[in-house]
């Protein structure tokens, strides 16, 4: 199975839009940043929540999780609130593009030219 991307992890409602909470989860390869505490998807209904595996990811910070919530009018179709989604998650992913971040974290300058140590 694929690494999961996108979680939905609750929905609110109002009159006229219901506003959805999602954990994305982006892969880190460059510089992880170890956290205190795993995914905020945790077991609730018939939801078992992340696994073992994946909060030890998310703790080690070879998996960045984010929370984002979007706003949806009534009546939005599914389709189109998994696209948008979809669309969010790749946009961001882009922008990490696999690095922690201690992006720079012993990165030096010497005076004359920029190293890392």
């Amino acid at each position: 199975m694929a690494t999961k991307q996108v979680i939905a992890l609750d929905v609110s409602y109002s009159e006229t839009e219901f506003t959805v909470r999602f954990a994305f989860w982006f892969a880190i390869s460059k510089n992880p940043v170890p956290r205190a505490n795993g995914s905020a998807w945790g077991a609730s209904g018939t939801s078992a929540g992340a696994s073992a595996a994946e909060n030890s990811a998310i703790e080690a910070g070879t998996i960045v999780e984010e929370l984002n919530s979007f706003n949806f009018p009534v009546g939005t179709p599914v389709s189109a609130i998994e696209a948008v989604v979809q669309q969010a998650w790749a946009e961001r992913n882009a922008q990490l593009n696999g690095q922690g971040g201690n992006q720079f974290y012993g990165d030096y300058w010497d005076g004359t030219q920029w190293g890392f140590q």
